[in-house]
């Protein structure tokens, strides 16, 4: 858990010129459900600004005691008022993992579409859920669970797999 709260803290705030102008800067920031992996379900997600109509998201979670069973995930999400919809599927899984995005003034709410939650996830790990706001900074990258710096303008999470 730890490394949970480090991680979360190593994320630097970064605000330009160029990342202010973008439409979607409104939704960059660092957001999170649970403080306390020994009690509960805790996750955080980290927006970052792509274009007028499309960001990036790292999203890190834990379900908690007993198993502490984890997953990550780096993408991108096209909203269009205020909701957004992200799809991926891996070779390995059956049915994909497909998420709803809907964000407002202070959190942004997952839930899974049509049942598509194959995420590449732990056992019993899913980002369902209201993550509030902890930050509406942009935040110029994400340390991975490998504790890997990875940038958002550098690494688009198509590039990111491919490593």
């Amino acid at each position: 858990f730890g490394f949970y709260l480090l991680a979360m803290a190593c994320n630097q705030p970064v605000t330009t010129a160029a990342t202010k102008s973008i439409l979607t800067s409104k939704y960059a920031g660092i957001y999170s459900y649970g403080v306390n992996a020994e009690k509960e379900r805790v996750g955080s997600i980290t927006v970052f600004p792509e274009t007028d109509t499309t960001v990036l998201f790292y999203i890190d979670l834990n379900v908690g005691a007993p198993s502490y069973n984890m997953g990550s995930l780096y993408g991108r999400v096209v909203i269009k008022n205020d909701t957004g919809t992200f799809f991926t599927k891996y070779d390995y899984e059956d049915n994909g993992c497909k998420w709803k995005f809907v964000f407002t003034k202070d959190d942004i709410t997952i839930k899974a579409i049509e049942g598509q939650a194959d995420c590449g996830f732990g056992h019993a790990v899913f980002a369902d859920g209201v993550f509030n706001t902890q930050s509406n900074k942009v935040v110029e990258y994400f340390e991975n669970m490998e504790g890997k710096k990875v940038y958002f303008k550098e690494t688009k999470p198509e590039d990111y797999y491919k490593e």
